[in-house]
């Protein structure tokens, strides 16, 4: 093989071209390529950024959620529970109404009974003496009535 000074031009030929190729197409790709590559990872490291924020707003929605069902369990356990204590205060002040309520009319119907007792005594004394004044002939009058005796009769 030989050498000779076309392979010496084509060889320092092909180093310029290498040169003027780097300068004017490589740096320039190379750094249109690293730029694309920087704003690749920019736009990863946001997007993995807001997918941790999207889950913690997600996270933190949750726990409201959760925290206002319980709050809003409680305060209906918490109404269910006075209202039954209202309906247990009632119900007793009811029952104690009502027991008084019976005990009075009962107190009332005692009294009544003893009024009725004493006027039917003084009506079966006096039909005794105009029954005794019928069949005697005689006016007669009965001054002190014999309680027991009455009594017996009226039962």
């Amino acid at each position: 093989m030989e050498f000779n000074a076309t392979f010496l031009v084509s060889v320092i030929s092909f180093i310029i071209f290498t040169i003027i190729m780097n300068m004017i197409f490589y740096k320039p790709l190379g750094r249109v390529i690293s730029e694309r590559q920087k704003f690749i990872d920019e736009t990863r490291n946001d997007a993995r950024n807001s997918v941790q924020k999207a889950d913690a707003i997600l996270q933190d929605r949750d726990n409201k959620l959760n925290k206002s069902v319980a709050d809003a369990k409680k305060l209906v356990a918490d109404k269910v529970n006075e209202a039954n204590e209202n309906s247990r205060e009632k119900t007793a002040q009811a029952k104690q109404k009502s027991t008084e309520e019976i005990a009075s009319a009962k107190s009332n119907l005692q009294e009544e009974a003893k009024q009725y007792t004493q006027e039917l005594k003084t009506k079966v004394k006096d039909l005794a003496e105009v029954i005794s004044s019928k069949v005697l002939g005689i006016n007669v009058k009965i001054e002190n009535a014999d309680n027991e005796l009455i009594d017996r009769i009226l039962n």
